[in-house]
């Protein structure tokens, strides 16, 4: 028992430095919305440069600390005015990868200025042991832990108590509202940034000589600070630094208890990461998630004389011209290329931001080294072997992903990719310990594959391998499984209301990207006769990132243009061709200045304006074809119904913790008829229609469909079952075309489709609903138009439009005449009609139009607070007294857009 307490002391001193780290996080995130992945490099730098101030220089202790706490905080201050300030309304993805790019780039000066070897700072706190409850405990530690009380105290106070503290929170949530307070957002923002370093150099000066100044360990704590903070919500200051101990404490007695699993210490940041998702995650992201700027999407197109031809010139030239050094390093480049390609699937294409595609490489070139090693596999049997393995665990990641998205799961990945380096790749029994593993030279179809005897050949596999994968990604680009992957990158509410299942699509580009970047892990490892795990650590992932980011993560090409700027690669190469003895930090320290310059001035990459400077050669010698307009390319409309169904709702009441948002709804949808739900703003009725589609569990009640409960059905299936919906915010996919977004829709559910299009990608033509749907709604003349180009009324009609597109046998309109004219209101209304009448299709409609509600529903359904206060015919619902009290009001006859007396003038049988 006393051996528990005293490792369980043991493990305060570790929270206090995790406390110390997370809480300077946690005020940058409180006050400007932004995870700094860096702030582990901050607090490096500080330990370097107090080191360097105490020790090297002799300055004294009081004036060292003073003035290192004084350059993180100057150096802060101006990050957020030269970064963070540019990017105040980049995209949130730009903002996080300039943090990544502010790692790198730190990383790179400090190996630049103190090298790679650790350096050594003794204690500025005195180390009496103290003896606690029959333990010995340091005096240093419990000096550390009343430091981090009084830092949490003073924070939580500013934060909670005064005006600058309410007004830096306020600051991050909208700027221009600060400023009409008369407070100015860039110097809050500055001030925010500049006093979060200034936290990060003191406690860079207070663990220093818990963890050891090293350019490695020290920017790592990153993972188990971020895992305090989600322990606090990244917001509370006080269950943050709880957060802290407990990891703290849980590592300390885990490294006593647990000491026969290696790598278990590193782990348990990861498993408290893991248990929070659990508890807190959400599947489907709830109506208030926030739209986002998103980067600009390569087409996929393959123009295959390009590819044959240039892939030929790059084999002679590997073979013939080049010399050896450089096809070496290109030959890195392309391997890198490979991870770089996983990166643009999950993060371009999907929008999932993995910080693990390093250590997922490591997993399969393990897994071959070991069977090439251990079982004598041939070298192509093991390579089968590393991607089907790599292809489960890639699976394994991709199940965070399925409870959280964003910043989250770039932190859940992060701390994944350290597990698997701490378990894994530094456990000697499975990796060869320092030795590494073996494989010699490796063979393929009986040629010799040798890299020391034959790097011109290795190099040129690798460069086949790389345009294979670049091939199966472009496929997936222009197929169906990457029309349901941008949909889900772009909005997943959206997307799960078409009818994909997200699920799915997550999983599939996890394991798919899995592979990809397994294949670059095999080539990455096999160049040389024996592997060393240690070149997959989790660093490498962030860098991973940061190199696509370059490149250009909406891009094919974009992976091999960053590919060039990893150690040993072709960026390597010239630099040491100009100056030879340049050291490797040098690389990196231009990479990270090379994110940070991007992000700031073109977040799309170097393959985004090489592709401009290329099309606009093209059209000089291009010849002008006319083209095809888009009426010629629509298939013709030809007459459509529906099969029947009708929708039940029963008794459905719905809770969010203690208020209930609906009590009791009744109603019921049949084929061909129209159904208006009205009510004051708040009276439940989007909730309600959240509920029928599977976003929103009832709590009592049901939803069915021709008798059949629809109850625990995920969306997805719901859409396919023949129920479909608009959105009151439309939640169209803004960067697309409206042929793409009704594409999206019509695509077929076929599981097979995500295997068949990694070789020949499906191109399903738009439904005939989707078809009909164009034409009833006159939107033929914008099928080719980005929806963000269209004005708001054109929008609203692509949103019903898209409704239509999934085929659906009950069809749910939220709001669809808010921002239309009069004239629209008319048209639309006549449309919808003819939906019922000609369709068959059952709608249920939310208008707060009431004469366009009254002239066109069948039927009325009135909610009142969640309460069901009134059902019957437009007649029978307008004379009810309770509705005229709850929401009709005294003049209770309803006129129609536009001001004019009476109803819409359509009516059952009314064809537009």
């Amino acid at each position: 028992m006393t051996t528990a307490i005293q490792f369980a002391l043991l493990g305060l001193g570790i929270g206090t430095a995790y406390t110390l780290l997370a809480q300077g996080m946690l005020l940058i995130y409180r006050g400007s919305g932004v995870i700094n992945f860096a702030h582990g490099a901050v607090a490096m730098l500080a330990a370097y440069i107090y080191w360097q101030l105490r020790v090297d220089w002799g300055v004294p202790t009081a004036l060292a600390m003073v003035a290192t706490v004084g350059v993180c905080g100057l150096l802060g201050w101006g990050t957020y005015q030269v970064i963070m300030r540019p990017l105040g309304r980049a995209s949130a993805l730009a903002r996080v990868i300039s943090t990544l790019g502010i790692f790198m780039l730190l990383q790179g000066v400090a190996l630049l200025i103190w090298g790679a070897f650790p350096k050594t700072l003794d204690s500025d706190l005195p180390t009496t042991l103290v003896t606690v409850a029959g333990v010995s405990v340091g005096l240093d530690k419990i000096l550390l832990l009343v430091i981090a009380l009084v830092l949490t105290t003073v924070l939580w106070l500013a934060g909670r108590r005064s005006a600058l503290g309410l007004a830096i929170r306020a600051n991050a949530e909208n700027q221009r509202a600060t400023a009409t307070l008369g407070w100015s957002p860039h110097l809050l923002g500055g001030l925010t940034w500049g006093v979060g370093w200034a936290v990060a150099g003191i406690a860079g000066i207070l663990i220093a000589p818990l963890v050891g100044v090293t350019v490695d360990a020290m920017p790592l704590l990153v993972i188990p600070v971020l895992a305090a903070a989600l322990i606090g919500r990244l917001s509370s200051f006080w269950w943050t630094f709880g957060g802290a101990m407990i990891i703290g404490v849980l590592q300390s007695l885990v490294s006593r208890y647990v000491d026969f699993v290696p790598g278990a210490m590193q782990a348990v940041p990861f498993l408290v990461i893991l248990l929070l998702l659990v508890v807190r995650g959400q599947g489907v992201p709830a109506r208030s998630t926030g739209k986002q700027t998103l980067p600009t999407l390569g087409t996929g197109r393959i123009s295959w004389p390009w590819v044959v031809g240039v892939t030929a010139v790059g084999i002679l030239l590997f073979l013939l011209v080049f010399p050896e050094s450089l096809v070496v390093a290109l030959g890195v480049t392309a391997s890198w290329g490979m991870v770089l390609l996983s990166v643009v699937l999950l993060l371009g294409y999907t929008g999932q931001l993995s910080l693990a595609q390093v250590a997922l490489g490591g997993v399969a070139a393990l897994v071959a080294g070991r069977l090439v090693v251990d079982a004598g596999f041939p070298f192509p049997v093991a390579v089968l072997a590393g991607l089907a393995a790599v292809l489960v665990v890639g699976g394994l990641f991709a199940l965070p992903a399925l409870r959280t998205r964003g910043i989250d799961l770039a932190i859940v990945t992060l701390g994944l990719g350290s597990c698997v380096s701490a378990l894994v790749f530094a456990n000697g029994s499975l990796t060869g310990g320092y030795d590494g593993t073996p494989v010699g030279p490796q063979s393929l179809f009986g040629l010799d594959l040798d890299t020391i005897l034959y790097p011109r050949r290795w190099a040129v596999f690798v460069l086949v391998m790389l345009v294979l994968c670049a091939i199966v990604v472009a496929n997936i680009r222009r197929g169906s499984s990457g029309r349901r992957m941008i949909a889900v990158r772009t909005n997943e509410r959206a997307a799960s209301a078409l009818g994909v299942d997200v699920v799915r699509v997550k999983l599939y580009a996890f394991c798919v990207a899995a592979v990809v970047a397994g294949v670059g892990g095999i080539t990455l490892a096999f160049r040389n006769p024996t592997i060393l795990y240690s070149e997959f650590d989790p660093i490498q992932s962030v860098l991973a990132v940061g190199y696509s980011f370059i490149g250009g993560v909406g891009y094919i090409a974009g992976a091999p243009t960053g590919g060039t700027l990893v150690n040993g690669g072709f960026g390597s190469w010239v630099i040491h061709s100009i100056f030879p003895d340049a050291s490797p930090a040098w690389l990196m320290s231009i990479a990270g200045l090379s994110v940070l310059l991007f992000a700031l001035m073109n977040p799309d990459g170097m393959i985004r304006t090489n592709l401009h400077l290329i099309d606009s050669v093209k059209a000089r010698f291009r010849r002008h074809r006319p083209a095809r307009t888009a009426k010629e390319q629509l298939p013709p409309a030809t007459p459509h119904t529906v099969p029947p169904a009708t929708l039940a709702v029963e008794s459905v009441v719905v809770r969010f913790g203690g208020v209930t948002a609906v009590a009791g709804a009744d109603l019921t949808v049949s084929p061909g008829e129209i159904v208006g739900l009205i009510g004051p703003n708040g009276a439940g009725k989007t909730t309600l229609i959240d509920t029928v589609t599977g976003f929103v569990p009832p709590a009592e009640g049901s939803v069915s469909l021709n008798g059949e409960s629809m109850n625990g059905w995920p969306v997805h299936r719901r859409t396919r079952a023949g129920v479909s919906r608009s959105f009151q915010s439309l939640e169209l996919f803004e960067s697309s075309t409206v042929r793409e977004n009704l594409g999206v829709a019509s695509d077929p559910s076929a599981a097979a489709s995500y295997v068949k299009d990694l070789v020949a990608p499906s191109r399903s033509p738009l439904s005939p609903a989707a078809v009909a749907a164009v034409c009833e709604l006159d939107l033929v003349d914008s099928l080719d138009t980005v929806v963000s180009d269209l004005s708001y009324g054109r929008r609203r009609l692509v949103a019903i439009a898209r409704a239509i597109a999934t085929q659906p046998s009950v069809l749910l309109l939220d709001e669809p005449a808010a921002g239309l004219s009069s004239g629209e209101t008319l048209e639309l209304a006549r449309v919808v009609r003819r939906l019922a009448d000609a369709w068959g299709l059952g709608v249920l409609v939310i208008e707060h139009d009431m004469a366009f509600v009254m002239g066109l529903c069948d039927k009325v359904v009135v909610l009142n607070f969640g309460r069901q206060i009134a059902s019957g015919t437009p007649d029978e619902v307008r004379a009810d007294p309770e509705v005229i009290r709850a929401y009709l009001g005294e003049q209770s006859t309803a006129r129609p857009a536009g001001g004019s007396a009476g109803p819409v003038p359509v009516t059952a049988g009314q064809e537009a």
